[in-house]
Formats: C-alpha cells, sequence, structure tokens
C-alpha cells in the first residue's frame, strides 16, 4: 500500500503578531486512487465555472459555491489531519522556529498513521513565497535525516517534494480542507463549522472513534469543550 499526502498551512506563524491561529494541514490520499481524486478537483473547477487550469482557492469563494465544494467531496476517499498552533501561547521556539518544528510534528503523525497502515508515502509540501530551493533542502534534511525535534518513521517516507500549489489539484484540495478549517478556528460560527463538520468521516480518528487527539491537534493543548463546542459534533 502506498499513500500520496499533500501538506498545505494558513495563518502568520509569526509570536504575538498576525493571526493568532497557524493551520498546517496533511491530506492523505491512497496513491491508487491519487488520479481520480485529482480528476475531481477538476470537475469541481469546471462546476464553478472556473478553468480546469486555474487555480482552487478556498479564500476567493463565496459561500454558495464553498458548500458544493464540500459537498461534492464528502464521498471521496482520503484522510485529513490538521494541527492547530496558537501562536500566541507559544513560549519556547522563537518565531522562525514555528514552521519547521510543527511541520515536523505533522509529518509524525502522518508518518504514524501510514507506519500502522504498513505502507509508505510521498509527501509534497506547498511552497512558501519566502523559500528557496536551499531552505527547502536545508527543512527536507531536517525531516528526513536529523530529525531534531520529533520521532519521525522515516522508513514509511519514500520522499518529501516541495511543489506550487498550482500545479498540484491536490495541493489545493489541501487549501480547501486547510482554510475552511482555519476560518472554522478564526470565525468560530455555526456556518464556518459546517463546512468542516461536513468532511468530519474524512478526518483520522482513533478506533474508538476519537477525533481530537488524532486527526485534529492543538497546541497547546486547550479546553476545546469550551472554546469551540461544536467540535463535539466531530467527536
Amino acid at each position: 500500500m502506498e499513500y500520496n499526502v499533500y501538506i498545505d498551512e494558513s495563518g502568520d506563524e509569526g509570536i504575538h503578531r498576525g493571526s493568532e491561529w497557524f493551520i498546517l494541514t496533511a491530506v492523505i490520499v491512497p496513491k491508487e486512487y491519487d488520479l481520480n481524486l485529482s480528476n475531481k478537483v477538476v470537475t469541481i473547477k469546471e462546476m464553478l465555472g472556473l478553468d480546469r487550469k486555474s487555480q482552487l482557492h478556498w479564500n476567493k469563494l463565496n459561500a454558495e459555491q464553498r458548500i458544493k465544494v464540500i459537498y461534492s467531496l464528502i464521498a471521496e476517499n482520503f484522510k485529513i489531519i490538521h494541527v492547530a498552533i496558537n501562536t500566541f501561547e507559544i513560549e519556547k521556539l522563537k518565531a522562525k522556529q514555528i514552521y519547521p518544528y510543527f511541520m515536523s510534528y505533522l509529518i509524525e503523525r502522518v508518518s504514524h498513521y501510514v507506519a500502522s497502515r504498513k505502507a509508505s508515502c510521498n509527501i509534497y509540501i506547498s511552497t512558501r513565497q519566502d523559500n528557496n530551493k536551499e531552505k527547502n533542502n536545508v527543512l527536507k534534511e531536517e525531516l528526513m535525516n536529523k530529525r531534531k525535534y520529533h520521532k519521525i518513521n522515516v522508513k514509511c517516507i519514500n520522499d518529501i517534494k516541495f511543489q506550487e500549489n498550482g500545479k498540484k489539484n491536490l495541493l489545493q484540495l489541501a487549501d480547501v480542507c486547510c482554510s475552511s478549517f482555519a476560518q472554522a478556528i478564526k470565525y468560530n460560527t455555526d456556518k464556518e463549522w459546517e463546512y468542516v463538520i461536513k468532511l468530519g468521516t474524512n478526518i483520522y480518528s482513533s478506533n474508538k472513534g476519537n477525533i481530537i487527539g488524532y486527526g485534529i491537534k492543538f497546541y497547546p493543548p486547550i479546553n476545546w469543550v469550551e472554546r469551540y463546542k461544536r467540535l463535539m459534533y466531530l467527536k
């Protein structure tokens, strides 16, 4: 068994500035289903009246378009892992450490998911505007070889590649999952949470069906029942 994993981000990881929440999201797709799901993203673009080669951006869609996108994805074969970082509560990390630290944490979670299924994976990370090839290579070295932050099971990772969001339909799917979750966390309204809850079965869960701590990780840990009551619909 082999998976393709697509990772995107939302928010500003600066400490005590910019957005409160910085989100990293991984979309895990069985490799044999990758082309079918990529074609589904193309179909969604056409349904929205977009060119098939255009880039699907969640933040550029209106409410009517968003619900169409979510309903089109409900039955599709992929899993989601979100890591939500409250940058206002970070104490022991410097701003420049947040991205590599939590990318490492997310990939650790992904590697555990893949290894538990006795599978391997190929990881595609959406490139950042400020990251050149050299920076990407440094990050890859940290993730695959140094592993100074977390216990990544590198035996199940075939490769890590950095690609522009616009060149991979499934990186655009990762944008949909990441940005919709980020806006639910930020605005905390029924409408924003509706998009997340509709994809609830796609979020990685434990054998007992628990999503918090598996497909959704908060850092630092929070009293999510008090702050985000709608998450109980996903538990």
